[in-house]
């Protein structure tokens, strides 16, 4: 998406002389793609967590009620990624592992929190949020 943003926002400076109005509708396509993202906002004191989209800097999603959350863990994935040549017909495929962090409540719901290649920031990021719901940070990862 965010490559998709920054090709709009090329192709709004290529038409900005001949079709102002084009180059207007795609800019505004090209900034609302580039602040899009998405993530999970959890509140312990009121005991409520909400999965959003965020577009243009405002956040929608619904706020669900939670009991009490069991964990959180951080899983490994395996990414691989398949790129093919331009001139050629051959192709390269590569691989990394990334570092998945979740959330399950009690009543068996999980949901995904963020995802990163290097566990030590993962585990940085989610020190403050495991110190707040005071429970323990659970690594499933192969590697210790």
């Amino acid at each position: 998406a965010k490559l998709i943003g920054v090709l709009f926002l090329i192709g709004a400076l290529a038409l900005v002389t001949n079709y102002w109005w084009l180059s207007t509708i795609f800019t505004i396509l090209g900034i609302t793609l580039l602040t899009g993202f998405s993530g999970t906002e959890i509140d312990p004191v009121s005991k409520t967590f909400r999965e959003y989209n965020s577009f243009l800097l405002i956040r929608g999603g619904d706020t669900k009620k939670y009991n009490e959350v069991e964990k959180v863990y951080i899983n490994q994935a395996k990414m691989s990624q398949k790129i093919y040549t331009a001139h050629t017909t051959s192709s390269s495929t590569f691989q990394s592992v990334h570092f998945n962090a979740y959330i399950k409540f009690d009543d068996g719901r999980k949901v995904f929190l963020t995802s990163r290649k290097n566990k030590g920031r993962l585990i940085e990021i989610l020190n403050p949020l495991v110190a707040a719901l005071s429970v323990d940070l659970m690594d499933n990862t192969a590697s210790g």
